[in-house]
């Protein structure tokens, strides 16, 4: 909610009409991106790989699906309810309050590390790709947990910042009643507008470091035409492994593309998000104006939904992306109706003529 002191002359709301739609649009994307990440989860559980170059990818990829899931499972419900339907009063109480918000908070932290490290460990995958066969599954695991411990500590601002106030109408007063909403609290002003900066300082940081990171890996690609791998070894000299295969190649230009198709969903999808979150901060909340304040109601189902879209978009870029992982996630959703017990969902090792060995769909899935 808005930062408000007391309620304008006229209701700012949206129609019905207006609701109705952008609830509809929201339950669409709730359930699609609910299944998608689900089924992502899914497949990535599937895979009994012992190779830490695949447990690494498995580890990343199911963390940003669950950071996913929960965004999407705990934002768009709260919001239609708390902020679409029943804005005044504030129906979810205190604890609701920031409580909700805190986990938004935590959430976004967590979207925007989860894609860093993921952004990393492609870079290492295409430009370093010896490196991540000599790391243990268990330090990607610590990484993970430090990610999302970090994550926790950076939502802690919104405890104390976000709250109920009571918001003076003359209508109101008149009836004696008091109308609470969830708003930045006025004694914590400047705690709520440090923590706004904080989290978009962040996020350009994270665009800034996964862009680089995607040109760093094109010019790798394009600098190395002759499909060969250079690694130093021990005295620090430089060694060719000889020519990779094609399948190689691939593999290496899918993870450029992967990794290009975020920045893009990052930069169009969070910065109208972010640039929302700003007006809150850029203006103190005694000199909102009723323009002001009804270009954020507007704006607020707008930017969320891009916000929530880059949470359902996950497993569309894993596909488009990567043939291979689409072969995966088709074999996940295909009906247990006929072949072995393997087509319906087990991915343990088989002869080639009757399903997909183990080494094959770690291959694939390594291929994104």
């Amino acid at each position: 909610m808005p930062p408000v002191t007391e309620a304008p002359e006229t209701p700012v709301k949206l129609s019905v009409c207006a609701k109705s739609l952008v609830s509809l649009a929201y339950i669409l994307l709730l359930l699609a991106g609910i299944v998608g990440n689900a089924l992502v989860i899914r497949v990535l559980r599937g895979i009994r790989d012992g190779r830490s170059v695949q447990a690494s990818l498995s580890h990343h990829m199911c963390s940003l699906a669950s950071c996913d899931i929960l965004q999407l499972a705990v934002g768009i419900p709260t919001e239609l309810y708390g902020s679409i339907w029943s804005p005044f009063p504030w129906p979810l109480g205190a604890v609701g309050c920031c409580g909700f918000y805190y986990l938004w908070e935590v959430l976004c932290y967590a979207a925007i590390f989860n894609v860093l490290s993921l952004s990393c460990e492609r870079h290492r995958a295409t430009c370093q790709p010896l490196s991540l066969h000599l790391r243990q599954s268990s330090s990607v695991r610590l990484r993970l947990c430090l990610l999302w411990l970090f994550s926790f500590l950076g939502g802690l601002p919104m405890l104390f910042s976000i709250g109920l106030e009571n918001i003076s109408t003359s209508a109101v007063e008149e009836k004696h009643l008091q109308v609470w909403v969830c708003t930045p609290l006025s004694p914590w002003t400047g705690l709520f507008t440090a923590s706004v900066w904080a989290s978009f300082l962040t996020y350009l940081a994270v665009l800034l470091v996964v862009g680089i990171t995607y040109w760093k890996m094109r010019s790798a690609l394009r600098g190395n035409r002759s499909h060969s791998l250079e690694i130093t070894r021990p005295d620090g000299s430089r060694q060719q492994l000889g020519r990779f295969s094609s399948g190689h190649t691939a593999v290496r230009r899918q993870n450029a593309k992967l990794l290009g198709c975020i920045v893009v969903v990052l930069a169009v999808c969070w910065l109208p998000f972010q640039a929302r979150r700003l007006m809150t901060v850029l203006r103190h909340k005694d000199q909102w104006t009723e323009t002001y304040y009804r270009s954020y109601i507007i704006l607020q189902p707008i930017t969320n939904f891009f916000f929530y879209l880059s949470a359902g978009l996950t497993p569309l870029l894993y596909n488009l992306t990567s043939r291979n992982f689409r072969r995966a996630f088709l074999h996940s959703i295909m009906p247990c109706t006929r072949g072995t017990e393997p087509d319906c969902g087990s991915w343990e090792a088989q002869p080639r003529d009757q399903g997909v060995r183990l080494s094959e769909l770690g291959q694939e899935i390594s291929s994104i």
